[in-house]
């Protein structure tokens, strides 16, 4: 059996993993040290690794999950951090097993076009994609939902003051 232990080092908080080793998620722990620790074991010789992260207005129902958020947070005071960049990471790597591999993944800031991390190993590395991507699609649906907030806003001001100017 042999056995793949990944650490993923650097990671801002805004960047949340979703790790993908030959096609099944994989849980990632995170340490103390704020490192994400993920231990795999294999009958393989080689595993193709992906790292990616999913963006939340990226998805199928966003208008929905945006607009409970938006309501339950009283109006958009408590909602979530959204991130006005819209960067997504790709990186996709294939490693060389042998009965103990340490990979360690140093993790780049977020930069258009920028690399994602570097790696530390002994091990054969080959990368197949290693880049911070913009999505035009996140990016348009972010500015949708900025300017409908800024809308419903306006809408609760002159509601109002128009109750108020009644009283």
């Amino acid at each position: 059996m042999k056995t793949l232990k990944l650490k993923l080092t650097g990671l801002t908080t805004k960047l949340k993993p979703i790790v993908t080793i030959d096609g099944q998620s994989v849980v990632c722990k995170r340490n103390k040290f704020g490192a994400y620790d993920i231990s795999y074991e294999t009958e393989k010789d080689e595993l193709e690794v992906a790292v990616t992260r999913e963006l939340e207005l990226k998805a199928r129902l966003w208008w929905l999950y945006a607009f409970i958020s938006f309501i339950v947070s009283v109006f958009g005071i408590f909602e979530p951090y959204y991130d006005k960049k819209c960067i997504d990471v790709d990186l996709r790597f294939k490693v060389k097993l042998y009965e103990e591999t340490n990979v360690k993944l140093n993790f780049n800031l977020p930069a258009p076009q920028g690399r994602v991390a570097e790696f530390e190993t002994q091990n054969e590395v080959e990368e197949l994609k290693n880049e911070f991507q913009v999505s035009t699609v996140v990016k348009r649906r972010w500015k949708i939902l900025l300017a409908l907030k800024l809308l419903t806003w306006v809408a609760i001001i002159v509601v109002a003051i128009v109750l108020i100017a009644r009283i």
